[in-house]
């Protein structure tokens, strides 16, 4: 479920982009107005303002939007007026650049989306980059790391809730085999990862915890990781078994004592306000002392914590 709210009474297009260019005139640019008006509209609403407020003043309100605005909020706010699957290609585009750390937006994309919305997505970035997210991946990949991230973004997996039990156990088994020695046999590890449905694979999940008393992440092995291989196979299956707590300990993580990791704190809120922030708000207060609106309060300031706050309905 969503967060963020619309406004009931929404002006037309060519009002908000009027509202917009008021708020950009004068000594200074008037954030509140901005974040009054774009935080309050949803995706097709957006879009109409771009288009009007091209059509009315001929610039890019995007390009505008940069030149007004800076920091964290200026690239919040900038994610957040684009399209969901175009600001996606864009966020997955930019994860390719320095894919050993950003992984997790990659593996995201892939593995929280239908197999529809993943197809979306890669169609978006066909246009907006003239290559393929595949391409992409692969060209700043090696090894291991290549062949899990490539299985992900090309597969279209079955999106029902049919589950053979059968084969998870046996496929339960089969990833026991790959863990046990402290060795990976990943091409039966990547086939299953990246081939069987959610439903399925929660099964697998499930009959591999009761058989052997540990989760799969637990039975992995620890230590060298060069390629960073085995810490983006977690995050599949974690982004798998159950993205809302996944999701609620990234958001965590990026709210720690050592310091807030604003990249992430933006990609969690601004990609799921319109999808399925209260959920992911819920896992949040689950694994931590407060909400995510008192966090996002703490750990942040100024117009970027407004306008998250927006976002998130407060």
């Amino acid at each position: 479920m969503a967060r963020n709210t619309v406004s009931q009474v929404v002006p037309s297009p060519a009002e908000d982009a009027a509202a917009l260019l008021k708020a950009f005139q004068g000594w200074g640019t008037d954030e509140q107005a901005v974040i009054a008006i774009l935080a309050h509209r949803d995706a097709a609403q957006r879009k109409q303002i771009m288009l009007k407020y091209e059509e009315m003043y001929n610039e890019s309100l995007m390009h505008r939007l940069q030149s007004e605005l800076s920091g964290d909020f200026e690239r919040a706010m900038c994610h957040w007026i684009l399209d969901p699957v175009e600001r996606q290609a864009v966020m997955a585009n930019a994860a390719t650049k320095c894919i050993l750390e950003e992984y997790p937006v990659i593996i995201e994309i892939a593995c929280t989306n239908s197999p529809a919305e993943l197809i979306a997505v890669k169609k978006a970035y066909h246009v907006l980059y003239n290559c393929s997210l595949e391409e992409d991946v692969a060209a700043h990949t090696i090894g291991k790391l290549r062949s899990l991230l490539l299985a992900l973004v090309s597969t279209y997996r079955y999106d029902g809730n049919d589950v053979n039990m059968g084969l998870a156990r046996s496929e339960a088994n089969i990833i026991n085999e790959a863990v046990r020695n402290g060795t990976t046999d990943h091409e039966e590890l990547i086939r299953i990862v990246g081939t069987r449905s959610k439903a399925q694979l929660n099964a697998t999940f499930s009959c591999f915890k009761d058989e052997h008393r540990s989760s799969f992440t637990k039975a992995l092995p620890r230590g060298t990781d060069p390629n960073g291989y085995l810490r983006a196979l977690r995050t599949t299956v974690r982004c798998i078994a159950d993205p809302n707590k996944y999701f609620g300990k990234v958001l965590k993580k990026a709210m720690c004592e050592s310091g807030t990791d604003e990249d992430s704190l933006t990609r969690v809120v601004v990609m799921h306000a319109e999808k399925d922030m209260k959920d992911i708000s819920g896992a949040f207060q689950k694994r931590s002392s407060v909400t995510l609106e008192q966090a996002i309060a703490t750990e942040t300031s100024g117009d970027y914590r407004s306008f998250l706050m927006a976002l998130l309905g407060s």
